[in-house]
């Protein structure tokens, strides 16, 4: 035998002996067969088979092959003698081969003593996995790769309610079919029990058609690295679900319990909060007519004030300037009389002569002539001065007034104007565009008082010097009086607000923010309105527009 074969033979895990079947002599033994017997290479060969195959029924069988009689043998139990005398279980097979014409015997063993306690083990696995699969309490469906059923425990049957005869006649179709059946989710059931060697694991609700329903998990079932079936476990969650059922639904009231409850405390608290609001509301309204009416009755009070200093001043200036009238008459009858006094000098002696030309030289007589003229003609003018001054202050005290009449309101801006001439003569420069517009039905003094706050607030937006420009204008049934700065102008967000009472742009000290809130008010009270105009750094415009004629509706609603 070539050194290859044997070594081939000697790599080989099965003992293999080739015997001669006349002399029953071993004629080749790999080194299997001789470590596994405990005899040396060279001893096993040459020896009798009968010395390792002893059994009684062995020895007559290689006493019947020594006579010719040549029986092959295929995977036969049987038990070899080792050198020490100990015996080894084997599974054997005998074939006839022939050599060069000449037949011989291969033996062919392997031992079965590990698989013997490999099928011990595995049969107790196997019972204490029927053990285990008994005692859950899931119901089991083991499904081979082939898709047959290859176990199920006793309480996958009593869960499932399987008739005894598909039980006991194995019909494992029948029994798929049935479980199928029984679920509304068939579709999805049949699909899982058929991916068997799907490597996923699976978790279903299957609602069973008479009202249970089983939680269904799957995964599948290996040996080694190899899926070779699918285990499938079912359990009964009917109470759960219902418990949980009814847990949602005691929740879901419980929710809508506590909706509509908040839905009641919402609009208890929106009722609340809406009447917070009036409430509030109506603290501001009468906090605002509060103010407007101290600044009413402050302005009725400085009225007063100034309409009894009016009064306390026209008195002296009255007689001031009856005196003064007077004085002018006397100063004019003197001078007459010192002109007549002068035609008689030539008729005086030389000494008084030169007297009374020194005198004259002394006292600048034709100086005093025309001086004394020109100061008594400044002081009337002066006088009336102050008396036109003294009525305006007295006109435009008369806030108060309750009776409308017939008025020219460019009078009324003149008028005005002088009261607050020192207000505007350093920061404007004032120019009138009057259009000569007709006499209206109004509160005259009232109007004052609107276009008094139209010119000072044209002052304020003045920063450094400006212009202030008065116009008036008409049409068939209004007249309109219009001031026209070029101060700082208003922003625009600020537009909308000018007329609420105590807004204020003006610094913290400056204003009370209830002048335009006044002027609005009366210029409603006359039915009218009020335009504003405005650009930032430009200037701006604001224009009174009234009616000709007072709509006495509105005179009645606005008492």
């Amino acid at each position: 035998m070539s050194h290859l074969a044997q070594l081939m033979l000697d790599h080989c895990p099965e003992i293999l002996l080739l015997v001669n079947p006349t002399s029953l002599q071993i004629e080749v033994a790999n080194a299997t067969a001789a470590s596994t017997l405990g005899y040396a290479p060279s001893q096993i060969k040459g020896l009798l088979i009968t010395e390792v195959e002893s059994a009684l029924q062995d020895v007559f069988y290689w006493e019947d092959v020594r006579g010719g009689q040549t029986l092959e043998v295929q995977d036969q139990d049987d038990e070899y003698r080792c050198c020490n005398g100990d015996l080894l279980s084997v599974r054997k097979s005998i074939q006839l081969l022939a050599y060069d014409g000449v037949p011989l015997l291969l033996v062919r063993a392997v031992l079965t003593q590990s698989e013997n306690v490999a099928q011990d083990a595995l049969e107790h696995t196997l019972s204490e996995l029927r053990a285990t699969l008994e005692s859950t309490s899931n119901g089991i469906l083991v499904i081979d790769w082939k898709g047959k059923i290859d176990s199920m425990n006793r309480l996958f049957g009593k869960l499932w309610t399987i008739p005894d005869d598909l039980l006991n006649w194995q019909d494992d179709a029948g029994i798929l079919d049935f479980i199928v059946a029984n679920v509304q989710e068939s579709e999805l059931l049949r699909a899982r029990l058929s991916a068997i060697v799907d490597n996923g694991e699976t978790q279903d609700l299957l609602h069973l058609r008479d009202g249970r329903v089983f939680e269904a998990s799957s995964r599948p079932q290996y040996l080694n690295e190899q899926i070779i079936g699918r285990v499938f476990g079912f359990q009964d969650i009917t109470q759960r679900t219902r418990a949980e059922e009814a847990l949602r639904e005691s929740s879901r009231l419980l929710e809508q319990r506590v909706l509509d409850r908040t839905a009641d405390l919402n609009a208890v608290n929106g009722k609340l909060q809406q009447e917070k609001d009036s409430q509030a509301q109506l603290i501001k309204r009468l906090e605002e007519t509060q103010n407007q009416l101290m600044q009413s009755e402050r302005m009725a009070s400085i009225g007063q004030l100034a309409a009894g200093v009016a009064h306390e001043i026209n008195n002296p200036v009255g007689f001031v300037n009856s005196n003064l009238g007077s004085l002018q008459g006397y100063v004019t009858d003197m001078l007459r009389l010192l002109s007549v006094y002068e035609q008689a000098e030539s008729s005086l002696t030389v000494a008084t002569l030169q007297e009374i030309k020194q005198l004259k030289a002394d006292i600048d007589v034709e100086f005093l002539r025309e001086d004394i003229v020109s100061l008594l003609a400044e002081s009337l003018d002066g006088v009336k001065r102050v008396t036109r001054i003294v009525q305006d202050l007295k006109n435009f005290s008369h806030v108060d007034e309750s009776e409308r009449q017939w008025a020219d309101l460019e009078v009324g801006m003149e008028s005005t104007l002088r009261v607050v001439w020192n207000e505007l003569k350093y920061k404007a420069e004032v120019v009138k565009e009057f259009a000569g517009v007709a006499q209206i039905e109004c509160f005259p003094f009232q109007l004052n008082q609107v276009f008094m706050n139209l010119l000072v607030n044209a002052s304020h937006a003045i920063e450094v010097h400006g212009t202030i420009t008065l116009r008036t204008g008409q049409d068939e049934s209004q007249v309109w009086v219009e001031v026209q700065d070029t101060g700082k102008g208003i922003k625009p967000e600020n537009l909308s607000r000018i007329f609420e009472p105590f807004f204020t742009t003006k610094p913290v000290g400056k204003g009370t923010g209830l002048g335009l809130s006044l002027a609005y008010g009366i210029v409603k009270k006359h039915n009218g309105r009020i335009e504003v105009k405005s650009e930032v750094g430009q200037g701006s415009t604001f224009r009174v527009i009234l009616p000709k004629i007072f709509p006495h509706p509105a005179i009645e609603s606005g008492r």
